[in-house]
């Protein structure tokens, strides 16, 4: 009689454990909604990492026509000539920029048309450089469309050019942003004194 009432409890909590089908639906649910937010900002961030990276990258580009102006680098016997990065952001050439060496001896220390060196340097299509700015008078002046940074030895100094004012700012900031989502920016400021910093 005893084992005969023990098996009928064992029976009986066994019927009532595990969840009901209202417990599984709730919880399918919050999984569901949990997975689906995850999910939503995983494209946002990925984006935010990426525009991140490829504005280091541009600041690493800035870094070695530094180091090459500095360090004598490049493909002729000029010991003098200034190196540096062209950006043209006009005619829908927000996508590159181009490393060259100053052919005038670093006398110019600006992009002149077949100053080239290696390949044109792309920004990844999901991104665009979309402003060059420059301090003017404490404003920001954001009107130019073509600039040169360029490096020449002895110093780390950078000579900065645009279109727009005469050589010799005190900095300017190369803008980034993503090509889907115009809030999404990062600035790249090179400084006169040859400091590159990512923003």
């Amino acid at each position: 009689m005893f084992l005969f009432s023990c098996n009928t409890k064992l029976k009986n909590k066994d019927l009532k454990a595990g969840f009901t089908l209202i417990e599984l639906m709730i919880t399918i649910t919050i999984v569901t909604l949990v997975t689906g937010i995850v999910m939503a900002n995983y494209s946002s961030f990925n984006s935010v990492v990426l525009l991140k990276s490829q504005a280091y990258e541009l600041a690493l580009d800035l870094r070695s026509a530094q180091v090459y102006g500095v360090s004598v680098g490049g493909t002729t016997n000029s010991f003098r000539g200034a190196y540096g990065i062209y950006f043209d952001v006009a005619n829908g050439n927000q996508n590159q920029y181009v490393l060259f060496q100053d052919q005038s001896g670093g006398v110019t220390r600006q992009y002149d048309a077949g100053e080239e060196i290696g390949d044109i340097y792309t920004v990844d299509s999901r991104f665009e450089i979309f402003d060059i700015c420059t301090p003017n008078r404490g404003a920001e002046d954001c009107s130019a469309d073509q600039a040169s940074v360029a490096f020449q030895r002895p110093d780390f100094d950078a000579h900065i050019w645009t279109n727009t004012v005469p050589a010799g700012d005190s900095q300017i900031d190369i803008k980034l942003r993503s090509s889907s989502n115009a809030e999404r920016e990062r600035v790249v400021t090179v400084y006169s004194s040859g400091q590159i910093s990512v923003q």
